[in-house]
């Protein structure tokens, strides 16, 4: 179980990761006039609204669930523990 852990641990570092590294990019492109992320963006949702519709509910409800999920562990306001 503590390996499933450690994956966890990693495959959300490196998605902080990969975020900031976007974030980088859309930086440099937008101080240097080159062409950033949004100008990608935009026409593949203009072309498939349905998809981005779901791709945008999808992260919603993944966001929702780790940011507002039940309050369990050292941290909770009860102290229970972890099931």
């Amino acid at each position: 179980m503590q390996a499933l852990g450690n994956l966890f641990s990693w495959l959300v570092t490196a998605l902080f990761g990969v975020i900031t590294l976007l974030l980088g990019y859309e930086t440099w492109a937008l101080i240097t006039d080159h062409a950033p992320i949004t100008a990608f963006i935009r026409p593949a949702v203009r072309s498939y609204p349905g998809l981005a519709f779901v791709i945008a509910i999808v992260l919603g409800m993944l966001l929702g669930h780790f940011l507002w999920g039940p309050a369990r562990g050292r941290t909770s306001p009860t102290g229970d523990s972890a099931v």
